[in-house]
């Protein structure tokens, strides 16, 4: 691969980024020279996504003088962590040989004057060991000489051995035997994710594994926790790409859940430019609730496909918490076939009911959910409500159904939620505890349900039957 190479352009007018509603899949931008005329390679270059074009100059046709003579073009400015990180740096290779010079990034045309940098993204230029004055342009503007450096990362597509070493500057603590860490994006203000994961996060973190929030840490705390790790893994997003700034990746291994489909080419592109060994997986069984590009929200019904993937064996199941042998033993007593349990923290109940189909669903389930083998497939965690809408297209009735809950309110939700899943005979078991007791009361104050307090040893449930 030939070496970077720079290009000075004179009297060079550097344009804004502007998008029209009558080219759709464009960025209009670019520099053009002291003759009018476009310099090649200026506009946004990638292999997929909005591409970068030439902007008709008659749209914008008044002209700034720069504040300053003299430049370094950088390109495409991006708010987004991962975009600034791939494409917003490409061109800065050359500014840090030249840290006299001012980086010109263009700017959205749109661009109020309040806008600014992010913390962040001037983090990341102190790691890289940039102190070069910043320009944002966001009306024509321009520069008597202005360096037009090479990219060396061309997003979905390559980097130049170069421009990787130019990045990799972080030096991190050492890598820690054994550290799993998960980048979680249950926090982001998005729904560009697994909108089920808090549940799955639960059971990686009684496993041992870190959770880690990114968009919470600095960007020197994301690295010291890259760099900590052994394994890295999460769902498929931009908080990876981080690992491009570590001085040294030698022993970690990358664990990538997709998005939906194929990965995205940047991880193959990282990956194979630092030596990295990555592994990829798509779970069975979820569901994709929105779709359009790379922008996917979907949910998993349980945790059991995620932790399969990352090789984390079965735990052993929890000991029975208050009420579980209660309702177990109602359940043997009455001779059940068909067992719902709705809001527990353990399996038990279901897997020693005696019940031929025994279901849990719950958000709150505090044991592996591969636990029990005669449960396999039959644990959901998600909301009741959501499981049966996405899931069940005729209910079928339950002799027994259980519901559990952290509110009095989250019981009696479940319980008229669950309600579908009922017919004359069915009757539900609460807890005997605060909130299964208030809404046994607010039940009872319906006229419609009898409520019996149900003693098995020494524990005990509240039977909840039509009145």
């Amino acid at each position: 691969m030939d070496r970077l190479a720079t290009r000075l352009v004179t009297s060079a007018v550097v344009y804004p980024v502007v998008t029209r509603d009558d080219r759709p899949d464009e960025l209009l931008m670019g520099v053009f020279d002291g003759d009018g005329e476009y310099v090649d390679r200026t506009a946004t270059d990638r292999r997929s996504g909005l591409r970068g074009s030439p902007i008709p100059q008659d749209l914008l046709p008044e002209i700034d003088d720069g504040d300053v003579p003299e430049a370094v073009y950088a390109g495409d400015l991006h708010m987004h962590y991962g975009h600034f990180l791939l494409e917003s740096l490409a061109r800065l290779w050359y500014a840090a040989e030249h840290p006299e010079l001012p980086i010109v990034w263009t700017a959205a045309h749109s661009w109020g004057d309040d806008e600014s940098f992010r913390p962040w993204q001037r983090e990341i230029l102190d790691i890289l060991g940039l102190t070069n004055p910043v320009r944002f342009v966001t009306r024509p503007t321009r520069f008597a000489a202005l360096h037009v450096p090479d990219i060396g990362y061309r997003y979905d597509d390559w980097i130049h051995p170069d421009h990787a070493r130019f990045l990799a500057r972080h030096v991190g603590p050492p890598r820690e035997p054994g550290r799993r860490i998960w980048l979680s994006r249950s926090a982001i203000d998005s729904d560009v994710r697994d909108v089920s994961a808090e549940a799955a996060e639960r059971h990686l973190r009684a496993a041992g594994w870190f959770v880690i929030h990114p968009e919470r840490l600095s960007v020197r705390e994301q690295l010291d926790h890259l760099s900590r790790a052994e394994v890295i893994a999460g769902e498929e997003g931009s908080a990876f790409h981080g690992v491009l700034l570590l001085a040294e990746l030698e022993g970690r291994r990358l664990r990538v859940i997709r998005r939906r489909g194929p990965e995205h080419r940047n991880f193959r592109t990282i990956g194979e430019a630092r030596g990295l060994e990555q592994d990829f997986h798509s779970l069975a069984g979820e569901r994709i609730l929105r779709a359009e590009g790379r922008e996917v929200t979907k949910v998993n019904r349980s945790a059991a496909a995620l932790l399969d993937a990352l090789d984390e064996p079965p735990a052993l199941p929890s000991p029975p918490r208050p009420g579980d042998r209660a309702a177990a033993a109602v359940a043997r007593s009455r001779g059940v076939s068909r067992l719902l349990v709705v809001g527990a923290r353990t399996a038990y109940p279901a897997a020693t009911s005696g019940a031929r189909t025994a279901l849990v669903v719950s958000t709150r389930l505090e044991e592996d959910p591969r636990a029990y083998r005669s449960l396999a497939g039959r644990v959901d965690e998600l909301p009741f409500a959501q499981y049966a809408e996405l899931f069940v297209t005729e209910p079928q009735p339950y002799e027994l159904i259980r519901v559990c809950g952290d509110d009095a309110s989250a019981v009696v939700r479940d319980v008229d939620d669950t309600a579908a899943f009922s017919d004359e005979g069915t009757v539900w078991l609460l807890d005997d505890d605060v909130p299964g007791n208030s809404a046994a009361a607010e039940l009872r104050a319906r006229g419609s349900f009898a409520v019996h307090r149900e003693s098995v040893g020494d524990d005990a449930v509240l039977r909840v039957e039509r009145a």
